[in-house]
């Protein structure tokens, strides 16, 4: 992973657990359990979303510099893997939520921490001028 890369993800992670661990535990003063390990469920497979998404891109850029024929492969792969991604968080959530272990509303509170903390990661990324290389 690139430096620039890692230092975002990393404080995704660290950021949005943080965040996700204290609304989770704030959760329990006043619902069940099953609202805690939904946020605690969505923030896990929001930062494995971020990873995902991170570890691709460098993949297509490193593709991408080493010329047309082996972009042109890696793009397929690419897509073939954002697809595979998208079904594995798609089969988690069905589950989870099927089988009534975390609550679906909370479930999306951990998803949209992790969602918003990268936000402001990245935007604070761009504020103090960082370049990815």
């Amino acid at each position: 992973m690139f430096l620039a890369n890692s230092k975002h993800f990393k404080s995704v992670a660290i950021w949005g657990g943080a965040i996700s661990s204290a609304a989770a535990a704030l959760s329990l003063i006043k619902f069940p359990p099953v609202v805690a390990y939904g946020i605690v469920a969505g923030a896990v497979l929001g930062i494995f979303n971020i990873w995902s998404i991170v570890r691709l891109v460098e993949a297509l850029a490193g593709a991408a510099a080493a010329g047309p024929a082996p972009a042109k492969a890696s793009k397929s792969l690419s897509v073939s893997m954002h697809v595979i991604k998208l079904v594995l968080i798609f089969v988690a959530l069905f589950i989870l939520v099927s089988l009534k272990l975390v609550n679906l509303f909370a479930l999306l509170a951990g998803f949209t921490v992790i969602l918003v903390v990268n936000l402001f990661a990245g935007l604070s990324a761009l504020r103090d001028g960082s370049t990815g290389s």
